[in-house]
């Protein structure tokens, strides 16, 4: 594909956007139990209170799932096996296969399954569990999205503090405040104040209007951080997806990427707007991109087809052939929001991973205190009717 550039989206074990079954435990007070449950964990040393280079969920727990929705032409599944534990790979509610004699070794980030030739589009890929013998165990570091081959490509960075761009509200009620980034924190070229925004109220809304391919949200992730919702595109009938950004652990993930939307309409504007659920607890925005591209048709001809196959190095022989399938995943057209959380956007790489830090906003001093008149009333008169749930 001469001339092309890969996009891909390398997505942390902590998003929010990631949908784990049964549910982490949320007590920082007591160490989870892995073969239980989905056990999240943040290794990081020496005193850091950043997590986003060192965070990982484990379980050993038969029949544990995790699922990502996504726009694109494949999936790479990251991490480490112990004890003849598999990881079972479903696409679009079909059974691909396992990853049987991968992700043995000394690293957490081996390749344990990939997923490709699915065609250019939404799917929907939930890894299942496969307990081996006694006390094994799996460690999930990231998965990786492969959108797809651009034949040209745009990002735009939107700081958070930019309220020409950006509209916080609803207005005249002064429900955002400034903070200060967590030490070491690590922002992309277009981001520069050193501050994000974040309101602890119930209904503080954050709305954009954009042209765009693609929209990735981002903001700070940590223990005090609750559920929000997100609309594009609303109607009176539209379907919110729900998030819960909350991380089991006293550190914090800076760069988290709360919101994704791929396959949008560069035809047409788009609407954006995400709302905090809970009082007391934290809605932040850190920053935005909107990219613009354009992707060639990549991947097999079939609606839901595909392969899995991997190695430590990135290929391997297939160990299964997807036919034509419907998808799990659907949200009305033209939003496609899907679940998706990163550690680096692999296009414009800006950092490995994104930083984060241990003290969030409530146990900090504000900055200040600001508010921009709230642009788009008529989003107020949406009605969310329904959230959608995967799992």
């Amino acid at each position: 594909m001469s001339g092309s550039q890969l996009i891909t989206i390398t997505v942390d074990d902590s998003s929010p956007l990631l949908r784990y079954t049964p549910q982490p435990v949320f007590n920082t007070n007591v160490s989870p139990d892995a073969y239980a449950a989905w056990s999240p964990v943040c290794n990081a040393q020496g005193g850091t209170s950043r997590c986003d280079d060192h965070s990982a969920h484990l379980t050993g727990l038969d029949g544990a799932k995790v699922a990502l929705s996504f726009y694109g032409i494949g999936l790479e599944f990251y991490g480490n096996v112990t004890l003849g534990l598999k990881v079972q790979v479903t696409v679009d509610g079909n059974l691909l296969g396992d990853n049987s004699g991968l992700g043995n070794g000394d690293s957490n980030q081996n390749l344990l399954t990939k997923v490709d030739g699915l065609s250019l589009g939404q799917h929907t890929v939930v890894f299942t569990v496969q307990a081996g013998a006694d006390r094994s165990l799996l460690t999930f570091d990231y998965a990786k999205v492969i959108v797809g081959h651009a034949k040209s490509f745009n990002r735009t960075v939107i700081d958070g503090n930019d309220e020409q761009s950006l509209t916080y509200g609803p207005p005249e009620q002064h429900l955002w405040s400034t903070w200060n980034n967590y030490d070491g924190a690590v922002v992309p070229d277009g981001v520069t104040n050193k501050t994000f925004r974040g309101s602890d109220k119930k209904g503080a809304t954050i709305y954009k209007k954009f042209s765009g391919s693609t929209f990735l949200y981002y903001g700070p992730c940590y223990t005090d951080t609750g559920s929000y919702t997100i609309i594009i595109d609303g109607t009176a009938n539209s379907q919110p997806l729900e998030y819960n950004a909350s991380v089991p652990y006293q550190q914090v993930v800076q760069g988290c990427l709360r919101g994704y939307a791929g396959g949008l309409s560069t035809q047409t504007q788009h609407e954006i707007l995400i709302s905090n659920n809970q009082d007391q607890k934290w809605l932040t925005m850190n920053w935005l991109e909107i990219w613009n591209h354009e992707l060639e048709e990549s991947g097999s001809s079939g609606g839901g087809s595909g392969s899995t196959a991997g190695s430590s190095n990135g290929s391997g022989p297939s160990n299964g052939i997807l036919s034509r399938a419907p998808h799990l995943f659907f949200v009305s057209p033209p939003s496609y929001l899907y679940q998706v959380a990163t550690k680096a956007s692999e296009i414009i790489p800006w950092t490995s991973k994104h930083p984060a830090s241990s003290i969030s906003p409530a146990s900090a001093s504000p900055i200040a205190e600001s508010m921009t008149a709230f642009a788009s009333l008529a989003f107020y008169t949406l009605i969310f009717r329904q959230f959608l749930s995967v799992v």
